[in-house]
């Protein structure tokens, strides 16, 4: 299971603009609703919204990974979001969240799903990944910094 396997660059945003977390999740996801990557992007944002209630999703060090189980997906999907501001998103540590990663799976696929969960919070603790993310140019250059992060032997 490789992350870059439920990313395309298209789902890849740079510098959102946001000025709380509801801003930055619901922009998101209208991006996505723009890249048809959603069967119904109403639905898909209240249902990160609930999952978001039920917790913060911001799971430290300037990340947060808001995401939920959805029938608004055919297939897990990850969207990659780099916020223009830091944003509270309620994490632990306090910290601004500028590196948002958007995953909506199918209701039927919660072992997949929560590896992946995994593997993002992994490969999320390096630091030196945070500061490429933050760096990146391009949609391409931020999926091939998460290729090369996954293929560091752990």
């Amino acid at each position: 299971m490789r992350l870059s396997e439920y990313m395309d660059y298209r789902l890849i945003y740079l510098d959102v603009p946001a000025k709380d977390k509801n801003e930055a999740i619901t922009a998101v996801i209208e991006l996505m609703k723009k890249n048809k990557a959603l069967e119904n992007s109403d639905e898909f944002l209240e249902e990160v919204f609930q999952r978001e209630s039920l917790g913060s999703t911001g799971i430290g060090k300037g990340v947060a990974i808001p995401h939920t189980r959805t029938k608004s997906v055919k297939k897990i999907i990850i969207a990659f979001a780099r916020l223009d501001t830091g944003i509270d998103f309620g994490a632990e540590d306090g910290e601004p969240v500028r590196i948002l990663f958007v995953i909506g799976t199918p209701t039927d696929t919660v072992g997949e799903y929560l590896k992946i969960l995994a593997k993002l919070s992994k490969i999320l603790k390096e630091s030196s990944l945070r500061k490429k993310l933050l760096k990146a140019k391009s949609a391409q250059e931020v999926l091939d910094q998460l290729i090369e992060a996954e293929n560091v032997p752990s």
